[in-house]
């Protein structure tokens, strides 16, 4: 007992190694270290595997998760305004959600009401009338009237408009804010500009993009020009910081994919805009074959031809917004409208569907079992909104 005693006090008196305890320490830490390495490389792995199941999972049929009634008015025209729809005519407007209830509601009296949708935002012009109103998820925002028939609206994500008006010398074209008060405006002139034959704006509204068309030395030519209404544009000419001619070409539409990127589309090309202040041409697509539609959202651009391969009717190539084409969908299906919803494409009409990825990969396809009127992604890439005839059908895919 005498001699443990002894030993005991004299490790007490020892020395401690503190080299030895600094490479238990240190073993201790890459131990811990390693095992949570481990670890999530395991849940890479299982989420990578998880992920790549979930993308490749092709649907083959659908199930009716939810109804309601809703019975669309005799000579109405419906179209999406994000998970909600509208239903207009020249009586007036209504916004519908899911269940069958009217957010909200306005009447009018238009003879040929147009309507212009993006993001959050609605506008509304009678053809050739006086009077513009913008509305948003709540309803009524602004106001406008004008002092000349109104032509053409253009809506941006923001709720910016602008308005193409028809005079007799000119064609003024107005910007007002989502509240109806004037942002700016710009006559433009046969002999100075040529016609303006479309009109995009930026989600911010800073940026406008117009093609004009007019007749150089007896030639057809086109011109897209990009106007700035921010502090940028304010030391230029009526606001111009860019344009591109194109001699013996039409370029019947511009737009914006996000507030730095716009795209144009010819008779003969694809043409890609950069820049949030001063757009530049960053490329050009040469097109070959007749363009029969042109779509565009979540960032891509689709183009779709008669398809001459002999594998469908119709071939859509899907473009980035960089410009490097993305994928070739085909596709037989009678389209009547077709939506870039995320990294997907839904080409449909009234009896069946198709979806693909802006690959080309079919993910579903397959027949309706009513009339639909109107497709409604939802946040799900897998559930959609089925306005029909006879009511509202919530459907997962499976």
């Amino acid at each position: 007992m005498r001699e443990r005693k002894n030993r005991e006090a004299e490790e007490e008196k020892a020395p401690i190694d503190r080299s030895e305890f600094r490479n238990r320490r240190r073993q201790i830490r890459l131990q811990r270290a390693l095992t949570v390495i481990i670890v999530l490389a395991a849940l890479v792995v299982v989420g990578a595997v998880v992920y790549s199941s979930i993308r490749n999972h092709v649907y083959t049929d659908y199930e009716i998760v939810g109804t309601v009634e809703w019975h669309p008015s005799s000579g109405t025209t419906i179209v999406p305004f994000g998970n909600t729809f509208l239903s207009y005519s020249p009586d007036g407007i209504h916004c519908t959600n899911s269940k069958g209830t009217d957010v909200w509601s306005f009447p009018f009296t238009m003879q040929a009401p147009m309507v212009a949708v993006n993001g959050d935002y609605v506008a509304v012009a009678d053809t050739n009338g006086r009077a513009i109103y913008i509305y948003d998820k709540t309803g009524l925002t602004g106001e406008i009237s004008t002092n000349s028939p109104v032509q053409r609206i253009c809506l941006s994500a923001g709720g910016v408009v602008a308005a193409v008006m028809d005079d007799t010398t000119t064609t003024p074209i107005h910007l007002y804010y989502k509240d109806g008060t004037q942002i700016s405006y710009f006559r433009t002139t046969m002999s100075r500009s040529g016609y303006p034959v479309t009109i995009g704006i930026s989600g911010n509204g800073r940026l406008v993009g117009i093609s004009y068309l007019y007749v150089d030395n007896g030639q057809m030519t086109s011109k897209v020009a990009f106007y700035n209404f921010g502090d940028v544009g304010r030391n230029e000419t009526d606001n111009l910081v860019s344009g591109y001619d194109y001699q013996g070409k039409l370029v019947p539409l511009v737009d914006f994919l996000d507030d730095e990127t716009a795209f144009a589309v010819s008779n003969e090309g694809l043409m890609f805009y950069e820049g949030g202040q001063r757009p530049v041409n960053t490329n050009t697509i040469l097109l070959h074959e007749e363009v029969r539609a042109v779509y565009h959202g979540s960032g891509y651009v689709g183009l779709v031809y008669y398809d001459k391969t002999g594998q469908a009717r119709y071939r859509m190539d899907v473009y980035d917004k960089k410009g490097n084409q993305s994928g070739s969908l085909y596709f037989d299906t009678e389209y009547d409208d077709i939506l870039f919803t995320g990294d997907h494409v839904v080409v449909y009409n009234a009896t069946s569907c198709t979806i693909f990825t802006t690959k080309g990969q079919v993910k579903f396809e397959g027949g309706f079992e009513e009339k639909v009127l109107l497709m409604i992604p939802s946040s799900y890439a897998s559930r959609f909104e089925l306005v029909t005839e006879n009511g509202i059908q919530t459907v997962q895919l499976r």
